[in-house]
């Protein structure tokens, strides 16, 4: 799903896949204190997969900026880090996410002109002065598995109660797991993935999910249940309305403030079981950006 895609209504048969592969196009700079030389330097030009991680692309950027390095040995570095706009970017989030996030862009204008979609989205790579107030060091790959798969136990833990279900997997379907996030597999992924989502959505605990509020730090980390009552079930704007009420003080209509998943605008209706099932990211979590109205 690119990031001009409005809206989320349904769901397809496609949209997981949709979902999976997505990009994001980037350009990447590399930032004047690590260049060799003051000539001009082409940037690094991708279709970042929304689902990664930016440390899974650092081997292939760096690999390409070796020439130009100031200090060539850093190449092979893990301890490399990019900003946006001033903003350092944090390694153990979603490329996707990052974007939406940072961006602030509202879907609801895919056909305004004069939008501006910081498409490809420009960042600049670094080495020196580690922003350790705001991004984890990450020394090696072991890093972001780690943090990948903790994120993976506090989901299972949300949905069920338990981590049971994750501890439980074989040695071969953990590998798995992580190896199609790595080299972004589909059916290598949800294969594995399919067996730690409940076969009834409605009979989760919690559903995983993070809401990330415009121009701030602020992460809602909230336990909705999947229904409100037996015939009732949970929706996006239900959600949204009980724990941000004054972003979205109707259930059924965005006044304020949009939610926004996969660069897409959410319809408020949607039952939250029913998307997790769908649209969840590869650690299992619903990461919502709140975007406020243009």
């Amino acid at each position: 799903m690119s990031s001009s895609t409005s809206s989320l209504l349904k769901s397809t048969p496609e949209l997981r896949r949709r979902i999976w592969d997505g990009v994001v196009p980037i350009q990447i700079i590399l930032a004047a204190s690590e260049a060799r030389t003051l000539s001009d330097i082409p940037p690094y030009f991708a279709n970042a997969r929304r689902m990664s991680y930016f440390p899974l692309l650092f081997s292939e950027i760096t690999a390409y900026f070796k020439p130009y390095l100031r200090n060539p040995d850093t190449a092979d570095s893990l301890e490399w880090w990019l900003e946006f706009e001033d903003v350092p970017l944090r390694w153990n989030w979603p490329i996707g996410l990052i974007y939406d996030l940072l961006t602030g862009l509202d879907p609801s204008q895919s056909d305004n002109p004069d939008h501006d979609w910081h498409l490809p989205w420009t960042l600049v790579l670094h080495f020196n002065k580690y922003p350790t107030e705001t991004v984890l060091r990450l020394q090696s790959k072991n890093d972001l598995v780690e943090y990948w798969m903790n994120r993976i136990k506090e989901a299972d833990f949300v949905r069920r109660g338990n981590a049971t279900t994750v501890m439980n997997l074989s040695k071969a379907d953990s590998t798995n797991l992580w190896t199609g996030v790595e080299t972004h597999n589909y059916t290598m992924f949800w294969t594995v993935a399919s067996k730690l989502l409940p076969h009834d959505p409605l009979s989760l605990r919690h559903i995983p999910i993070k809401i990330y509020l415009p121009s701030s730090n602020k992460v809602l980390h909230a336990l909705v249940p999947p229904s409100l009552s037996l015939r009732e079930p949970h929706t996006v704007g239900s959600a949204l309305h009980q724990y941000l009420p004054d972003l979205f003080p109707s259930r059924r209509a965005c006044l304020i403030a949009r939610p926004i998943l996969h660069g897409a605008t959410l319809g408020m209706m949607i039952p939250l079981a029913e998307l997790l099932y769908e649209c969840m990211y590869t650690d299992g979590y619903l990461h919502i950006c709140i975007v406020m109205i243009s």
